[in-house]
């Protein structure tokens, strides 16, 4: 409820200052992802990281000359290389990202991801995934001309994507995740 309740206040917040803003800007992204399902409850055998694409919208919206909120929409194909921990996912950053100068920035905030596909059979651990992700983001960003940009982000997942329901002892486990994108300012 509290998550819920501080991503609701967040959004508002990006919206308000987006609204007095003058310098909004809009853009898309598109990436490569290395990521993985940190758990003690998965075989040795199965946590190869899976190569994944990222691609979304964006708004960023100035609060200060060096500071500004960049709301996201995205999706992101996630889990680890075998097949049968897979999980894909439409995603809501929410960064608030600081500019060192007109080229370099870095960014950090919280990250919601709502799953929309999971590979039916889950490597022997009997589980499926949770419907929910929460992760924190931590990124660097280059502007490489006024309207090209790229970004490097790490993603550490806060919370137990393992729906371990009817999984005697539990199973628990958590997104890591490598991201590196191309986008377009609008």
């Amino acid at each position: 409820m509290n998550k819920t309740l501080l991503f609701t206040l967040t959004i508002l917040l990006a919206f308000t200052f987006g609204a007095i803003a003058q310098d909004n800007s809009y853009g898309i992204r598109l990436g490569a992802n290395l990521s993985s399902i940190s758990s003690d409850d998965i075989p040795a055998n199965l946590e190869d990281s899976r190569f994944g694409i990222v691609v979304g919208f964006l708004a960023e919206y100035p609060i200060t000359e060096k500071v500004s909120v960049q709301p996201e929409f995205q999706y992101s194909s996630q889990g680890n290389d075998d097949e049968t921990l897979r999980v894909d996912y439409l995603q809501l950053p929410i960064l608030l990202k600081y500019n060192f100068s007109n080229t370099f920035n870095v960014h950090i905030g919280p990250q919601v991801g709502l799953k929309i596909w999971e590979w039916e059979d889950n490597a022997g651990i009997d589980a499926n995934f949770n419907t929910f992700d929460f992760t924190a983001l931590a990124g660097v960003g280059v502007n490489i001309t006024e309207s090209f940009f790229a970004d490097l982000r790490y993603g550490f997942g806060l919370s137990n994507i393992i729906d371990d329901e009817g999984i005697p002892g539990g199973a628990e486990g958590n997104n890591r995740n490598i991201q590196l994108s191309f986008g377009y300012r609008l």
